[in-house]
Order: C-alpha cells, then sequence, then structure tokens
C-alpha cells in the first residue's frame, strides 16, 4: 500500500474544542481522516499483536502545538504510515485492515443500512444488488459473481475496479482495485463518484486465460472484456485482424475471438497516460527528453514514443531491482530542445525511478516524469506480487484480508470494540448517510497539488523489488 498523508484539516468536536484531522490517502486516492491520538491507538495495538516485529518509530506527544509543529507532525506521521506500508507483516494485519476500515467509515458518517448499487461489466451491462452499507470488497464480489453463476472456483480470477471510461478512451490510468480495507459503496459514492464498479479479471499473466476458457460463464466475462479493450485501443490490431475479430464476434465464435486478441501487440496491458524520459533507448547518454505513453503487462512495462508509435522500449519486471517516487518542482528547458509542450504543468509533478539491470552487473537508473506515478508505482508492486506467488507455486488471488478485533479509538475519544463478526454501525453519529452538500469529495487531483512523498530519494528507502533476485543469467 502506498500511504500518504498530503494535508491536514482542523475540526472542532461537540463541545467546541478544535482538533486536528489528518487526510491519508492509499495509492494516490482519499481513504479517511484521523486524529493523532486514533493513529497512536493503532499503532500500540500494532505493537500488541506483533511484539516480535519492529514497526517504525512513531512520533512522539507533544501539547499545543504550532502550525509548523503541525507541519512537522504531519510529515512524521506520513513517514511512519509510509513505513508500516511498505511492510508485507503490517500491511496485510487484520488490525490494519479493520482500522482503514472503521476510519473510512467514520470519516464519511455512514451507519450500517442496507443500499442498492450496480456492478457494471466491461460491455455496460448492469448487476444491480443490494448489499450493506459496510459490506467489503470481497464480499461484493461473491455476491455479483454468485449473481452472474460465475463458479465459485473461478472468483479468484476475478476482482472489483473503481473504472472511469472518459479516462479509459483517452489512454489515462482508469481503473482502481477495490480492496478488503474499504467499502466500495464509500469508496464510490465519497471518493469516484463518477466513477463506475466493474467486474474484471484481476490478473497479470495471460496464461491464466486457459483456466477461464473451459467455464462458460468466465469466459463470456474475458471475451466481453477484450471485445472492451480492444475499443479502446488498448490492443492494437491491424485492419484484417479487426475484420476477423469483427466476423468472429458476429458468429459469436467466443474462444476463436479470444485465442487471436492473445496474439495482438499489447495484449492484456493497462495505459498509465503520458510520461517525459531521456531513456526511450537505455543507454543512450546524450538522448533528449521525449514524451512517451506508458503502459504495463504481464512481467514488463512498456514505453512508446507518441511521435513515433512504432518506437518501443520494453522492461522486464524482473530486471527492476528497486523504484521510487519523488516530487518534482521544475524541469530543465535545457533538456527539451524549444519544445515548451514538455512543460505542461500535469506531467511533471512527479518523477518515478527505477533501477534497471541492462546487463550482468550492470544497473541504470531509468526515470518516467509523470503524474501517473503512483499508478505505475501500484501497477509494479502487484505484478511483483503475482510473479512471487508463482514463484511460491501459488495461483491468482482476490483481495480476501481477513479483519481482526480491534478496540477502535473514535475521534471523540471513546471506543468501539469492531470484531470480525460485528458490525461498525456505531461508529457514525448520523442516520445513514450524511448528505450535506458542503461533503468534500477527495480525489486524486487533490492529491497531485500537495502531495509530499511516497517513498524517499535515498536508495534504502526505494520499494524494493523482491522478483529481482529470481533472476537467472538466461533472462539476460
Amino acid at each position: 500500500m502506498h500511504f500518504s498523508i498530503p494535508d491536514l484539516q482542523q475540526f472542532r468536536d461537540d463541545n467546541g474544542i478544535a482538533y486536528t484531522g489528518y487526510n491519508i490517502y492509499i495509492d494516490g486516492f482519499f481513504h479517511c481522516t484521523a486524529r493523532y491520538k486514533q493513529l497512536l491507538s493503532l499503532h500500540e495495538q500494532l505493537q500488541a499483536q506483533y511484539p516480535h516485529s519492529k514497526l517504525p518509530a512513531f512520533p512522539s506527544k507533544k501539547l499545543f502545538l504550532t502550525n509548523s509543529q503541525l507541519e512537522e507532525r504531519r510529515i512524521l506521521l506520513e513517514k511512519y504510515i509510509q513505513l508500516v506500508g511498505q511492510n508485507p507483516v503490517f500491511a496485510n494485519s487484520g488490525i490494519l485492515i479493520t482500522f482503514l476500515f472503521s476510519a473510512q467509515q467514520e470519516t464519511h458518517s455512514v451507519q450500517v443500512h442496507v443500499v442498492d448499487i450496480e456492478i457494471s461489466l466491461m460491455n455496460g451491462y448492469r448487476i444491480p444488488l443490494s448489499v450493506s452499507s459496510v459490506d467489503s470488497s470481497s464480499t461484493i464480489l461473491d455476491i455479483a459473481c454468485n449473481y452472474v453463476n460465475l463458479s465459485k472456483d473461478l472468483t479468484k480470477y476475478f476482482s472489483l475496479y473503481l473504472f472511469n471510461w472518459s479516462c479509459a478512451k483517452d489512454g489515462q490510468p482508469c481503473l482502481k482495485k477495490l480492496e478488503d480495507y474499504e467499502s466500495p459503496y464509500i469508496s464510490q459514492k465519497y471518493v469516484r463518484p463518477e466513477d463506475k464498479i466493474v467486474l474484471r479479471k484481476s490478473y497479470w499473466d495471460p496464461c491464466y486465460d486457459m483456466d477461464l476458457m473451459i467455464d462458460r460463464v468466465s469466459l463470456d466475462l474475458l471475451y466481453l472484456q477484450l471485445i472492451e479493450e480492444l475499443d479502446l485501443g488498448w490492443i492494437i490490431a491491424d485492419q484484417q485482424t479487426k475484420e476477423i475479430l469483427s466476423s468472429f464476434e458476429t458468429q459469436k465464435q467466443k474462444r476463436e475471438y479470444i485465442e487471436l486478441a492473445r496474439t495482438l501487440r499489447h495484449y492484456s496491458s493497462i495505459p498509465a497516460g503520458e510520461a517525459l524520459t531521456d531513456a526511450i533507448n537505455i543507454g543512450e547518454a546524450d538522448a533528449s527528453v521525449i514524451r512517451v505513453r506508458v503502459s504495463l503487462a504481464s512481467k514488463e512495462l512498456t514505453l512508446t514514443s507518441v511521435a513515433h508509435p512504432n518506437n518501443e522500449q520494453r522492461y522486464k519486471v524482473t530486471r527492476m531491482r528497486c523504484w521510487r517516487i519523488t516530487t518534482l518542482h521544475n524541469i530543465d528547458r535545457s533538456q527539451t530542445n524549444g519544445d515548451d509542450s514538455l512543460l505542461d504543468a500535469p506531467i511533471k509533478n512527479f518523477e518515478l525511478s527505477f533501477e534497471y539491470l541492462i546487463s550482468k552487473d550492470t544497473l541504470v537508473w531509468v526515470t518516467l516524469r509523470t503524474e501517473h506515478a503512483i499508478f505505475i508505482s501500484v501497477c509494479l508492486q502487484s505484478i511483483v506480487d503475482e510473479l512471487m506467488r508463482q514463484k511460491n507455486g501459488e495461483g491468482p488471488t482476490s483481495p480476501r484480508c481477513k479483519r481482526a478485533s480491534l478496540a477502535y479509538l473514535r475521534r471523540d475519544g471513546s471506543t468501539h470494540l469492531v470484531t470480525p463478526s460485528s458490525s461498525s454501525d456505531t461508529l457514525s453519529s448520523a442516520n445513514g448517510d450524511s448528505s450535506g452538500s458542503s461533503r468534500e469529495i477527495f480525489s486524486v487531483q487533490k492529491l497531485t497539488e500537495k502531495f509530499a512523498s511516497v517513498a524517499f530519494k535515498t536508495g534504502k528507502d526505494c520499494v524494493e523489488n523482491n522478483a529481482f533476485e529470481a533472476i537467472g543469467d538466461e533472462e539476460l
């Protein structure tokens, strides 16, 4: 999980006493607001649960903080939660999952009640469901898969995503996987109201397609997804191939359609927007900054030149030793060859760099300047996770993080015991949803403006790639 706390807010409780709330973002999207004492309570319960694991240092208590001290605390809390999120033991802890789920519910003042939501298939077909407002992602995934009669054994190949069709048509990042630390209902309604919740495959490696093609329902789901991805231009096909595919579609030859689509360029890839880079050809020290389109697929990241679409550079994920995200405030104008369009503000906000093995014992840094650095990093981590599961002989997995018992400290100081089987109905003070028109909608755009850092500039603070160690000489 990529945590950040880009800003804070001032609140007043029912007695008129002011307190500070810290806005927590996960993977680039607003998730919840928490007080210092709530995060301290989380820290103490993690310590008690994992006495033999070393937690990062928690910022010390101070009273009557000045504005500068509040900013210092924000930075320290951000570093703390980032380090927790980078540790697999803590990141997958039921305590953390339960805390995040409860904090999201409290932040948006949502009580437990029945709500109507729609899950869309990739062809636009909508599945109407009545669920609880605080059902987890895996719970709603199970309900949706049952609705379409998908075998329970195949549910693990699919996940729910927030999907923005407008961004998808422009080749921008358009997917946000719904995890078990959040309520799909809350995440869509209050964070991404313009998005739809869609059901789509959740794996990267096309080899898993074979498992889906032996079942009628899962084959249909894969088929519908491929039709949409071809229409969006995510998969590249020449005119002759498009005509053959159209013929297969007309004749309902779904298996033949899938098998041909699997041979096409950029099959199973996800677009990640545009970036500036000087590394379209590795090793060209005098290369100027150029604009590229970024996409990610099974085991690789691809850069395609915007000016020369046939010019591509592919990077194997297994050759990336580590990667990091930092903030950029300006670009060296001399590197743009006079092309001021390369200085567009949105694209230069972030920098994602990865250390790449170009030959045995030779590592170089490859840098992308892009506002979508967080999205790319999340995808890289997802690819690495799948590679490690494969290395361990495991198959794909949908979100199944188990909640744990937690003494959830609410903002008002009262404690609510949350157990895996209990509801969190008392976390909010409103009946149903808070419906005030002044409610702030948080988005990744806000984070882009205020983001501090996800990983830090020094090498030791990079996101380490566990799959890197699996490289054999035959891959070089």
